[in-house]
């Protein structure tokens, strides 16, 4: 990319927006949501006076208990509760009990036996390729930053679309987190310490295309089946938020974590549209109030809780490298020019703006 190397200087997300701008040769589109239908307006005054309908609701996701999304999910499902008087029962489903990510997605969409689910943007984009530019590497600063884009930008964007598209309405934005590497025996320093390393990647077309571009194996091996191919060797290494990593024991089978933040994940909470639409505006209000605390409590705790996470898996034996960034932006151009064609670069563009915009 022409100029490459001079704007690396930069901050790494002004790096990645420039690189990606300057890779299609377009001026950015108007950071405005697109989409075939408005986004409904967010309900949030909750009326203390109201009477509700009894009724049951399930919320799946695939978190382990001790996970911050089960956390979040059991907050949400206690202030329904709460706020109409325990006339409104939601009942959680964690860790896969009604399935993985892409079964639940399915289920919410066509109505089935999950109404409200938790799911990455990855698995939605399977329904709306524009989600694609969400997965787009070093996209954000920090955290703060990422919070912006989503409450400003993201979540609006999303709702222009999904009713239509998937039958789905979404309440909030749960943080899942920056994600870093696991490694078994391999330090790394640089970029270039993963070149040629068998990593699993989930199936999430950025982060497919940003170890692509770094030389690695990649390896799509289901998240079910990962504990036990770490621990049998048939991948070298990993790439998950450090809440996960502890979680999820990896720490037992990886001794080394790079703190790379290649990528910011986050998951949705989604509502069936149909049984969203049909409910009142006091109990709509309720939920929407609700959906609001959950990913509040996500921010507490994934992204106030990180560095005490990290110092407890070095106290379980991770050695804990902080990589040169700089070396795997500079390699990231292909993975950014892979998502502008599966986004579609104009919603790519207007993503990059409101990155900007909101720095």
């Amino acid at each position: 990319m022409k100029n490459w190397k001079r704007i690396l200087s930069l901050s790494l997300g002004a790096v990645m927006l420039m690189g990606a701008l300057a890779s299609c040769g377009e001026k950015p589109a108007a950071a405005t949501p697109t989409g075939s239908a408005p986004a409904p307006a967010p309900v949030t005054s909750v009326d203390p006076n109201a009477d509700f309908e009894e009724m049951t609701l399930s919320l799946a996701h695939t978190a382990a208990t001790a996970h911050a999304h089960n956390v979040a999910a059991t907050l949400f499902a206690d202030r329904v509760s709460e706020l109409t008087g325990g006339k409104v029962t939601v009942t959680v489903y964690p860790n896969q009990e009604l399935g993985d990510q892409p079964a639940i997605l399915e289920s919410c969409s066509l109505g089935g036996d999950a109404d409200i689910v938790v799911v990455s943007q990855s698995n939605i984009a399977t329904y709306m390729p524009k989600l694609n530019a969400l997965s787009a590497p070093f996209l954000f600063d920090d955290y703060d930053h990422a919070h912006r884009v989503i409450d400003n930008y993201v979540m609006d964007w999303i709702n222009a679309d999904m009713p239509a598209a998937m039958n789905t309405y979404a309440l909030s934005m749960f943080d899942y987190g920056f994600r870093h590497v696991t490694t078994k025996g391999i330090e790394i320093n640089t970029a270039d310490d993963l070149a040629g390393v068998k990593i699993r990647v989930p199936g999430s077309a950025g982060l497919l295309a940003a170890f692509d571009a770094l030389g690695s194996n990649t390896q799509t091996i289901a998240y079910s089946e990962l504990y036990q191919s770490l621990k049998q060797g048939v991948v070298d290494a990993e790439e998950n938020p450090v809440a996960t990593v502890l979680a999820d024991s990896f720490f037992e089978c990886q001794d080394q974590l790079a703190i790379t933040g290649h990528f910011f994940d986050m998951q949705a909470l989604l509502i069936n549209n149909d049984t969203w639409s049909g409910m009142s505006p006091e109990l709509q209000a309720v939920i929407q109030q609700a959906a609001i605390e959950a990913q509040d409590k996500t921010r507490e705790l994934i992204s106030g809780g990180e560095a005490d996470t990290i110092a407890e898996l070095e106290s379980k034996g991770m050695n804990v490298t902080y990589p040169d960034k700089a070396s795997f932006v500079a390699k990231m151009e292909p993975a950014y020019a892979e998502m502008g064609k599966l986004a579609g670069q104009a919603e790519m563009d207007a993503l990059l703006k409101a990155v900007e915009d909101n720095r």
